[in-house]
């Protein structure tokens, strides 16, 4: 709305300007009333200055309940100085921030990223500041899913290569600041591909589901079991004393996938495993070669007959293998 500088304007004509400024404050506010964002805006002190239905309904109150009342009223005390520290910063430097954050519910988390700006009055001074919050749940949603599946095998729900490689780096400098041991164990299922000849890859994946879960009730929850592929299983066992410890572990896992199977089918199905064990620090100080040992000690229970375990003993040298006179 403009005002012509010299001129003089009538009361009609002044009172027709306010009632059109009127109604377009009715439509914004009927706007921001309706949006399906939540909006908000605050105070220098952290009191609500208005906010809109969507906001009132995202946290559980009444619009006058809300509006008058701090952020600290509205969610827990973390939250809420999480929350605000972004508010006063713009409320000292009159810039845009935009954040991501997460508002807890009932029926599962909903995620929303806002952009909190600056409202000046006519000196310039920041005067509030609005939130508009968009919900990016559903987007949120997919990214994790996305980040499970580049980290888990998808048929057991199990760390994959990637996602173990790391966890057993972390478990080795853990091994290192604590000055501890842990265990590697490489496992294979014997004759696993004759299951898939004769039932079929479907009933194939249901036992490496049923094998998955009986080795995870074998471990402890800080130890790490991993699929790296086909029917080939990785754990980790961190802390442990000694190699009797790991052996007694891959014993245990041993019997239990040695218990029969009774995949929907197929006839009752009962195979059996061959484990190698590597132990940190005495076979490797490293990733690689705590890696390649184990798999040294697996292909030598292959060779003795599968459905066993063994402790990587490295190769004899020559001299080694010289009897002393």
């Amino acid at each position: 709305m403009k005002f012509k500088l010299g001129t003089r304007t009538t009361k009609a004509e002044l009172v027709r300007e306010l009632k059109t400024l009127h109604l377009k404050l009715k439509e914004y506010r009927l706007l921001l009333d309706e949006s399906s964002d939540p909006i908000f805006a605050f105070y220098r002190d952290g009191r609500y200055r208005y906010v809109n239905k969507a906001f009132a309904e995202g946290v559980g109150h009444e619009l006058n309940y809300i509006i008058g009342r701090t952020i600290w009223d509205i969610f827990p005390r973390d939250e809420a100085d999480k929350r605000f520290s972004v508010v006063k910063w713009v409320f000292e430097n009159g810039q845009t921030r935009i954040i991501e954050v997460r508002v807890p519910k009932s029926d599962g988390d909903r995620y929303f990223v806002t952009t909190v700006k600056p409202i000046f009055d006519i000196d310039g001074a920041v005067d509030s500041v609005i939130c508009i919050s968009k919900d990016i749940t559903d987007r949120k949603l997919i990214e994790e899913k996305l980040a499970h599946m580049a980290q888990y095998d998808s048929l057991t729900n199990l760390p994959n290569r990637a996602l173990f490689s790391d966890r057993l780096q972390h478990a080795i400098s853990e091994a290192v600041r604590n000055r501890t041991r842990l265990a590697l164990l490489f496992l294979d299922l014997d004759n696993f591909k004759a299951v898939n000849d004769t039932c079929g890859h479907s009933v194939g994946d249901v036992l490496l589901q049923e094998a998955a879960q009986r080795l995870q009730g074998c471990v402890r929850k800080s130890d790490t079991v991993g699929r790296i592929g086909g029917d080939e299983f990785v754990i980790v066992l961190t802390g442990i004393e000694d190699d009797v410890y790991a052996l007694a572990v891959a014993e245990k896992i041993r019997h239990s996938l040695s218990q029969p199977f009774d995949p929907t089918g197929c006839q009752s199905r009962v195979i059996s495993a061959s484990i190698g064990v590597a132990i940190y620090p005495e076979h490797g100080s490293n990733e690689i070669e705590l890696i390649r040992n184990a798999d040294d000690a697996l292909y030598q229970a292959k060779n003795s007959g599968r459905n066993g375990v063994k402790l990587f003993h490295p190769a004899k040298t020559p001299e080694e293998s010289t009897p002393h006179i």
